[in-house]
């Protein structure tokens, strides 16, 4: 058995700092850091490297996966912050010429739709639609 002697040392180097090892991670610093390895040790490591190395490939692959799907995520989020903004400010565009729309701003300001923590980045504009208006 062809043993990647590189790889394993670096596992080895790599398990030794676990605080809880799994059996499969104790058994791979016990055999890779044995001097006599004899051929059953060498065929008990390449199955061993074998499947650390798939279980590294699937964590790589659900990282790509994650860091996809969030990147999926992100881009709707951007999408619907957009159509907030554009559906706001056509409210206080239209608010500006139209006093129904500055009452519905101001209901909207006064009956708890706009968070407690928000209303003083848009109070100067619920001000001069209110002074506006005769609120």
């Amino acid at each position: 058995m062809r043993i990647d002697t590189e790889y394993l040392e670096s596992l080895v180097r790599r398990f030794e700092g676990f605080n809880k090892p799994t059996d499969a991670q104790q058994l791979i610093v016990t055999l890779g850091s044995k001097q006599d390895r004899t051929a059953d040790d060498d065929k008990k490591l390449a199955v061993l490297l074998r499947a650390e190395k798939k279980a590294e490939e699937l964590a790589d692959a659900r990282a790509k996966t994650r860091k996809m799907l969030d990147s999926v995520k992100g881009e709707e989020r951007k999408k619907r912050t957009r159509r907030q903004i554009i559906w706001g400010s056509a409210l206080l565009t239209a608010a500006q010429d139209e006093p129904h729309f500055a009452r519905l701003a101001s209901l909207l300001f006064d009956d708890g739709y706009i968070a407690e923590k928000d209303k003083d980045a848009v109070r100067a504009d619920y001000e001069a639609l209110t002074t506006s208006y005769g609120e």
